[in-house]
């Protein structure tokens, strides 16, 4: 038999709630970020951009971590792009810019612009 104290409970209501919301009206990049944000908690940024006007064909994400750090580029890209096919929202993507970096590389970014 399983437990089911007040924290299963509470992981069940949250699990149901993050379900509803991503199966909801939010748009697509609103869901990838929602994501994105999960698989990263201590992002330092994480942010997506549409450039479709809300339909998800062209999105830019962004997501700064120090889970980064000696982490390969094309790695960092798989990492993301597994775990949006992990949750089925990778192939309703048409185009996915993905922008992982590092605080450091993100702070020389910032400041060449």
């Amino acid at each position: 038999e399983h437990d089911r104290g007040p924290a299963a409970v509470y992981s069940i209501v949250v699990n149901v709630i993050n379900i509803n919301i991503m199966s909801g009206s939010s748009s697509l990049g609103d869901r990838v970020l929602a994501e994105v944000k999960q698989q990263y908690p201590d992002a330092i940024e994480c942010s997506i951009v549409d450039h479709s006007d809300g339909c998800g064909a062209k999105l830019e994400l962004t997501v700064v971590s120090d889970s980064f750090d000696g982490v390969m580029l094309l790695k960092r890209h798989r990492e993301i792009q597994n775990h949006l096919k992990e949750k089925g929202l990778f192939d309703e993507i048409h185009a996915l810019q993905i922008k992982a970096w590092t605080p450091a590389q993100w702070e020389k970014k910032k400041g060449d612009k």
